[in-house]
């Protein structure tokens, strides 16, 4: 149990983190081997056969190729102890030596690209649920969608209210605007002028990561909005391509049982957890990502899929199908009604009903290949031929070589073809192959990640801090937090943050400690690398003018609709600047159109 008076001052912890010996660590629940300057073993956070796991004493992180664990020897102590992180940090300053404060100190300051959003959050939630029991109109929708006030109690629900400044007028006082902004509970005008609430006349779900932590929320329309669902802007917390809704309830249960019901949507969820399942999470977003793919894997072993049974929900879950399988996942599919999701069929036909859909769940690889390949295929080798090279494809992304095998052959006896005419198409198919984890190193795959590799490896390139560009021109989220937090350390200390000073900025359980991770492990130094940096920051900016340019044509034509020649002359004036500025950017010989 961590000491109640304990105070992390940044002097503390940045002598745990040097003294931590991350290898021990990991030792402690894995037989690591030495494979040059780093060791690798299995991943004591997940189930494997192959070793995917890899630690590098030398920068002090660890990754995990096979679930996507990734970051620093206090995130693997927490991992594997489930310490939160006062008490983690205790434990690993009593294990390695390290002099514990016995006099109060202050708080532990948050980098300054990264406000504490927790109380701001906090306060919205309990506005939100002290909204709800106001108005008659979101209880009685509630009631009618047979959400009954204990379900809507355990997981938080609220309502935002109609108007444009509810939230604003009763947290300002308490919390700055700029909070509001970076926690994405209002936004600003494009134009400029007083910012507004983001959710109005909305039901609203507050969303959690697996730790517990609120860090944003959705809102269903009951009004007219075009927009029926609308999230949290992205932030420093939220990003939902790497959440999972529900999970924060439904990990225990996972765990316990082995598998979690995938759904696509928050009331469906409520829907499956009303009937008696607590192991239900749903995706966020318009796809499953390989991220959210992750986190099913790292609290269960079987998925089982109740999209909706329309033509959409039934290529989703196709889509959904070979990121499940490359993590190793069993895979069932529940076969809804037509026209029907999770939360229709009990509101029909009650719980029951869903109980039996998800209790019939079918293996979804053999439905897939009874959909690839006609029962009547056989009669006819071209059908035979367009079936074999689907279920080819489909077989490319099974790792285990056994369940490889044993889909193979139910295939092939639907083809009614020896099997050894699918094995040796996989072998002539290469692409199709997924190999089993460690999965192959590859060179970092964006732009984005390659600017924050070259800044962070050891020995990195340094540069001066007017040549850092803004946040913005990162696209990928993770990404751009990593470099705010960089860039908002360099502009306080006035000198390049090493990597533990970027470690310590971004969050403890985030994802941006895993890309982080993995983005200094994934890949050796290469001796062509050296005087990279300023070119790719080059390639950046000019990647973010030309997106800027493409959004200021839909406002420029939106302000002319409208009749705005103030806002017009502003965006004219900012086209002609990006415009003079792309063209500065130019590498000889290229045109300054969009590659």
């Amino acid at each position: 149990m961590a000491l109640s008076h304990l105070q992390i001052t940044p002097d503390f912890l940045r002598a745990v983190r040097d003294a931590i010996d991350i290898v021990a660590i990991a030792s402690d629940h894995t037989r690591l081997r030495k494979a040059g300057r780093r060791w690798s073993g299995l991943c004591p956070l997940h189930r494997e056969k192959t070793p995917s796991f890899s630690v590098d004493p030398e920068q002090g992180l660890f990754y995990c190729f096979g679930c996507g664990a990734g970051g620093d020897g206090i995130r693997l102590h927490m991992a594997l102890t489930g310490d939160d992180f006062p008490a983690a940090i205790e434990a690993l300053a009593r294990r390695f030596g390290v002099p514990i404060p016995t006099t109060p100190g202050p708080r532990r300051p948050r980098s300054g690209e990264e406000p504490d959003l927790e109380p701001v959050l906090t306060a919205a939630a309990e506005y939100f649920r002290h909204e709800l029991e106001r108005s008659e109109t979101a209880r009685a929708y509630l009631a009618r969608r047979r959400v009954s006030p204990e379900l809507a109690a355990r997981f938080g629900l609220g309502y935002a209210p109609e108007g444009w400044r509810g939230l604003l007028t009763a947290l300002a006082p308490r919390h700055p605007v700029e909070r509001l902004l970076a926690a994405g509970l209002v936004a600003r005008p494009e134009s400029g002028g007083e910012p507004y609430d983001r959710f109005r006349h909305r039901l609203i779900f507050p969303i959690r990561d697996a730790a517990g932590r609120l860090v944003g929320f959705g809102g269903r329309a009951l009004g007219d909005d075009k927009a029926k669902y609308l999230n949290t802007a992205e932030t420093a917390r939220f990003h939902k391509s790497a959440l999972l809704y529900g999970l924060d309830q439904a990990k225990r249960a996972a765990r316990e049982g082995g598998r979690l019901v995938l759904v696509e949507g928050y009331f469906d969820l409520l829907a499956v957890a009303a009937a008696g399942e607590p192991a239900v999470v749903a995706s966020m977003g318009t796809a499953l990502t390989p991220e959210q793919v992750r986190l099913c894997a790292r609290w269960a072993e079987e998925v089982v899929i109740a999209y909706d049974g329309d033509g959409a929900g039934v290529a989703a879950a196709a889509r959904a199908l070979p990121l499940l399988l490359a993590e190793r996942l069993a895979v069932r599919r529940a076969h809804l009604p037509a026209g029907q999701d999770p939360d229709s069929l009990r509101q029909a036909a009650g719980d029951e009903a869903l109980q039996r859909v998800l209790a019939a769940a079918r293996d979804f690889v053999l439905l897939e290949i009874e959909r690839l390949v006609p029962a009547d295929a056989h009669r006819e080798p071209r059908l035979q031929a367009r079936g074999a090279a689907a279920v080819t494809e489909l077989l490319g992304t099974i790792p285990d070589p056994v369940l490889r095998y044993g889909y193979g052959r139910h295939a092939a006896e639907r083809l009614r073809i020896p099997a050894e005419l699918l094995w040796g198409r996989l072998r002539l198919d290469r692409k199709a192959l997924v190999p089993a984890a460690p999965r192959p190193r590859r060179e970092v795959g964006s732009l984005d990640e390659e600017v924050l590799w070259l800044l962070l490896r050891p020995g990195g390139e340094r540069l001066a801090r007017a040549e850092l560009p803004a946040p913005e021109v990162f696209f990928d989220a993770a990404c751009r937090n990593i470099f705010a937090a960089y860039s908002a350390l360099y502009e306080r200390e006035g000198a390049p943050p090493d990597l533990g000073q970027v470690l310590a900025a971004v969050a403890v359980a985030g994802p941006e400690v895993d890309r982080l991770a993995r983005l200094l492990l994934e890949r050796e130094d290469s001796p062509e690398t050296g005087g990279r940096l300023r070119e790719l920051l080059d390639n950046l900016n000019r990647r973010w003018r030309r997106q800027r340019l493409r959004e200021l044509a839909n406002e420029i034509r939106e302000a002319v609709r409208q009749g705005e020649p103030a806002r017009l002359d502003a965006l004219l004036s900012e086209r002609d600047q990006l415009n003079r500025a792309l063209h500065s950017l130019q590498p000889r010989n290229q045109g300054p159109g969009p590659r």
